[in-house]
């Protein structure tokens, strides 16, 4: 999703910056409306490509074993595994 909205940014921009192109004497006669859509495009279409190329963040495996249930039997008079319970840490 990041790379479809990275592509159409950029060509957003390209095309924006290529309407947008100054002739030296516009600029200096303080066209600065101009300038700042540029730069606005530009930046706009930067921040999506550095958004792009975000790496997802790293979560730790979860492990997870079964532990022996052991209750007392009077009649083996010993501790028996009645079940297993999933441990997860």
């Amino acid at each position: 999703m990041f790379r479809k909205f990275a592509i159409a940014a950029v060509t957003v921009a390209t095309v924006a910056t290529a309407a947008v192109t100054i002739a030296p004497s516009e600029a200096h006669a303080k066209n600065r409306a101009g300038a700042v859509a540029a730069g606005a495009i530009i930046g706009l279409a930067a921040g999506a490509i550095i958004a792009s190329q975000a790496q997802p963040r790293y979560y730790q495996p979860v492990r997870c074993h079964n532990q022996p249930i052991r209750r007392w039997s009077p009649y083996q008079r010993q501790y028996v595994v009645v079940g297993y319970r999933q441990v997860c840490y």
